[in-house]
């Protein structure tokens, strides 16, 4: 079964625990709930997508390295 999510994961701490608090210059900022990192996401956009459990399990269990990317 598939749920629709949207996720952001903390670059600093790698927490799940993200949220977005309010919008600043037209941008939202995003807020670590673990390390209270924040950052204002100018030039992006959110929005969601239709995923499985596996495919959730997967990407949070997959964090980003400097410089490289999964294609």
């Amino acid at each position: 079964m598939s749920e629709y999510i949207s996720v952001i994961f903390c670059r600093r701490c790698g927490s799940r625990y993200v949220e977005i608090t309010h919008w600043e210059n037209g941008n939202p900022v995003a807020v670590c709930r673990t390390c209270s990192y924040k950052m204002e996401l100018g030039g992006f956009t959110l929005g969601r997508c239709a995923v499985t459990r596996k495919e959730l399990e997967i990407a949070r269990n997959t964090s980003a390295k400097r410089n490289e990317f999964e294609k």
